[in-house]
C-alpha cells in the first residue's frame, strides 16, 4: 500500500497516541505520515494513511465520553476481514457482545477504547 495523495479522512482523540498508532500500523497497515511530540518523547499528534485514507489521532486533557462517540463503531472494509480481524485481537483489541453489532460483522474496541466495526466477519 502506498502513500500517494490521501484523501479526508476520521479526526480521533485518544490518551495515549503513540500506543494507540502503533495498533493501527500493526493491524490496519497504517503508514505514519507525520507526528508532533513533546520533548520528553510523548506523541502528541500523529498523521497515518490507511488504506488510502488519512487517519488523524490526537490526545486529549480532558476523559472522553463514550468511546466511538454516539454515532456508533467506525466502519472498515478490508480486504482479508478475518486476518484483520486476527491481527486486532493479538494486538490487544476486544470483541463487542454480538448484540447491537452490524449485521454480518463484528465490533471491536482498540487499546484507546474505539469501537471499529468489520462487515464480512461472523462473531465467535
Amino acid at each position: 500500500m502506498g502513500v500517494g495523495d490521501p484523501r479526508n479522512g476520521a479526526h480521533l482523540t485518544v490518551t495515549d497516541v503513540a500506543t494507540v498508532t502503533a495498533f493501527y500500523a500493526e493491524v490496519f497497515e497504517a503508514v505514519p505520515v507525520q507526528r508532533e511530540c513533546l520533548l520528553d518523547g510523548r506523541v502528541l499528534h500523529a498523521e497515518l494513511v490507511v488504506d488510502g485514507h488519512l487517519l488523524t489521532v490526537s490526545e486529549w486533557c480532558d476523559p472522553p465520553g463514550e468511546p466511538g462517540g454516539p454515532g456508533g463503531p467506525l466502519p472498515l472494509a478490508p480486504a482479508d476481514p478475518h486476518l484483520l480481524v486476527r491481527r486486532a485481537l493479538a494486538a490487544g483489541a476486544t470483541l463487542e457482545p454480538a448484540n447491537g453489532g452490524p449485521p454480518a460483522g463484528v465490533v471491536f474496541r482498540d487499546p484507546a477504547g474505539l469501537r471499529w466495526a468489520v462487515p464480512g466477519v461472523s462473531p465467535g
